[in-house]
């Protein structure tokens, strides 16, 4: 199901099949009452290009915030990312990128850009332990979120 083979050190990229459309796939990342469905406990999403998002998980105390730099609806969202205790990811800008491709009748083909990564140990630790975990735990949520009967 995800695929992180096209990843290198500075960049992490993950490919997923999702059994639903282009369509459906972006509403679950742009629209909250979706997006807390797989996610985030909370959200505050306005996406469109220079629109801001608030996700939070206010059981642990943890904020992840950021900009829309792209949104095209059903193909492409880009935005950045930003914890507010950014100290346990130092602070490098960090931006997401996902592509949303028709993946035969009615699936989606997402591929979605993590980074840049530095070559240090640091950084290297924060996109394995950090980023490629916390994707692999919520990707396969996603996709359950289109597998699963509601």
């Amino acid at each position: 199901m995800l695929s992180p083979a096209l990843s290198d050190d500075t960049t992490l990229i993950l490919t997923c099949a999702i059994p639903a459309p282009p369509a459906a796939v972006f509403a679950a990342w742009t629209q909250p009452e979706h997006i807390v469905r797989w996610w985030p406990q909370t959200a505050e999403i306005d996406a469109r290009v220079g629109g801001s998002y608030h996700l939070g998980w206010p059981t642990l105390n943890q904020h992840l915030r950021g900009t829309y730099l792209v949104v095209v609806p059903a193909a492409v969202l880009t935005f950045t990312w930003r914890w507010d205790d950014a100290t346990a990811e130092g602070d490098a800008p960090r931006v997401v990128a996902l592509t949303f491709a028709p993946d035969g009748a009615a699936g989606t083909r997402m591929t979605l850009t993590h980074g840049p990564y530095a070559a240090t140990s640091a950084d290297q630790e924060i996109r394995t332990a950090h980023h490629l975990a916390g994707w692999q735990h919520f990707l396969p949520k996603l996709v359950a979120l289109f597998t699963t009967a509601p």
